[in-house]
């Protein structure tokens, strides 16, 4: 899979920090100083005396106290084999000491008791105080209680790891071991893989029986002050609970104690584990969740979750996420983003699992009006002839990380005249009548995709209007009058045959008054003589048209 080499880098930054953090000592974070308002730090107490000391009755250990204010207790314990001898309060010793410097009190105290009740004894002193929150502290010290001729075994102090620590890499033993003599014993080690390995201490010794066969010597492993430091790697030791055992021998058959603590070994690191989806659109929410990751020894408890979402080819740092088992977020660019999850046990081991989000961008969806009609491509809207029209585009709708940043352009006969969503379109901006024009949206969002409408207009009663009708004519004006071309030429066919009739009949009337005809002499002097004879008046039309045929 391509991961982009900045998410990379940052990842393994993010796990060499997570890494060393781990490793630090959790009493090393504490406060610097005590002198901030409002702190209330744990105490601290320390015993003067050195390891090692030898007693044959009469006992007395000096040390101080820190704290901003008196402990509610301060109590001493004499321990043999992790059981308690006997203890008593110190309270009553404790006398204030001058303030350091970092502003909290200090007090000394006074431990006395008589130990030879207990010889031959190869003891531990603890010293432990409480402060009004509740807060504690220990501090112990080796001593040895003899009388003339008793025979002791060495005694040691494990100190490190502390009780239920939890553990990765090699595993460092670290204590305080002495003879009676001053001498510097030898020492042996065992780990034992113990689920109840946290249960099977005592106030640092061995409170159960358990067979123990394989003992690793450890030779000059203490040094003159009586420290030791025992180190063991731990690659062939699967993750679990561990017991670790420590004890010291003269060498001449008499051992000390075993000093037990226990530990969780989380050498493997857990399993990542991401799933989500590889598509989606601009301002879609996606989750991606890891709540499928692992720890196959110590399980899903402890773990912590970080999550860092980059867009392939953005500038800075990947957006971080942490705390919770899934992530979710709302990509507002178009593009490829790598998102990844670091998954973090309480030891600081981790794991990364990544994948691939595609984000694609959602065309916008154009919506125009013209004095409040819809565009049409298919029809000419009519305007009416008023001073200007309102263009409209409000009702464009996108995604809504790109709502706000539409750019709407108008055109008008192909030349853009306008940039934004509502704009006036004046009555003086259309100086030819004489024909429709076409009127157009382009509306682009920041990724360049756009989307358009147009439609055709025409202004009523102008020829731009697709239902204007020129003024008629006269021959316009008959054909209206008689009800259409084809009438107009049957009524116009019609008056010329009546004209012809007329004509036809007025020249046949003209030719018979003005053309002389011969007639017989006889039938001459009959007409004549009947000229003279009177008439009577014919009756009708017909019967002079008779007379006048005969």
């Amino acid at each position: 899979m391509k991961v982009d080499l900045g998410v990379l880098a940052l990842l393994l930054g993010l796990l060499m920090f997570t890494s060393l953090w781990a490793v630090v000592p959790a009493g090393d974070l504490g406060m610097t100083s005590a002198a901030a308002e409002g702190l209330d730090n744990p105490p601290v107490v320390g015993i003067s005396q050195q390891h090692g000391a030898v007693f044959i009755d009469e006992v007395v250990i000096h040390g101080m106290v820190h704290d901003e204010v008196e402990p509610v207790d301060l109590q001493w314990e004499l321990l043999s084999d992790g059981e308690v001898l006997v203890n008593d309060s110190m309270l009553e010793t404790l006398f204030e000491a001058t303030s350091g410097h970092d502003g909290r009190r200090s007090w000394h105290w006074t431990a006395e008791f008589d130990i030879s009740p207990w010889n031959p004894c190869a003891c531990q002193l603890l010293v432990r105080v409480i402060d009004a929150s509740a807060q504690l502290a220990e501090d112990r010290l080796l001593l040895f209680g003899r009388s003339e001729g008793d025979e002791l075994p060495p005694s040691l102090l494990l100190e490190t790891p502390s009780m239920a620590s939890i553990w990765r890499g090699e595993l460092i033993f670290m204590g305080v071991a002495f003879d009676d003599d001053g001498s510097a014993p030898e020492m042996e080690w065992a780990v034992l893989a113990f689920r109840q390995a946290q249960y099977a201490c005592a106030r640092g010794s061995l409170s159960q029986s358990l067979p123990i066969d394989d003992w690793n010597a450890a030779s000059e492993a203490v040094a003159p002050n009586g420290g030791f430091r025992i180190v063991t790697p731990t690659d062939d030791l699967e993750d679990g609970w561990f017991l670790l055992l420590v004890r010291a021998h003269d060498g001449l058959g008499n051992h000390s104690s075993v000093a037990c603590t226990s530990i969780a070994l989380q050498n493997k690191p857990p399993i990542a584990e991401l799933s989500g989806p590889y598509q989606a659109n601009e301002s879609e929410r996606v989750t991606f969740d890891a709540s499928a990751s692992d720890d196959p020894s110590w399980g899903r408890d402890g773990l912590q979750f970080t999550f860092l979402i980059h867009r392939e080819g953005g500038i800075g740092a990947p957006d971080m996420e942490q705390g919770e088992r899934q992530v979710t977020f709302t990509p507002v660019r178009e593009g490829n983003y790598t998102v990844s999850v670091i998954v973090t046990d309480t030891s600081g081991l981790s794991a990364v699992n990544s994948t691939t989000l595609q984000v694609s961008n959602v065309a916008p969806r154009a919506a125009a009006t013209v004095d409040g009609i819809p565009f049409d491509a298919n029809s000419v809207i009519r305007l009416s002839d008023s001073k200007q029209w309102i263009l409209d585009a409000s009702a464009t709708v996108d995604t809504e990380n790109d709502q706000g940043s539409l750019i709407y352009t108008w055109y008008i006969d192909g030349e853009p005249i306008f940039l934004g969503t509502t704009r006036a379109l004046m009555r003086e901006q259309i100086t030819d009548d004489s024909k429709t024009h076409s009127l157009a949206l382009s509306v682009e969002d920041d990724d360049g995709v756009r989307d358009s409408l147009s439609t055709r207009f025409g202004i009523v009663d102008t020829p731009s209007d697709p239902l204007y009708e020129e003024p008629l004519g006269w021959s316009g004006r008959i054909q209206t009058a008689v009800g259409g071309y084809l009438n107009m030429l049957l009524l116009f066919t019609l008056a010329m045959v009546v004209i012809a009739f007329v004509t036809v009949r007025l020249t046949n009337v003209e030719r018979e008054g003005d053309i002389p005809r011969w007639i017989p002499k006889s039938m001459r002097e009959q007409r004549d003589a009947e000229d003279d004879e009177p008439r009577a008046e014919p009756e009708s039309d017909e019967d002079e048209d008779a007379a006048i045929d005969d």
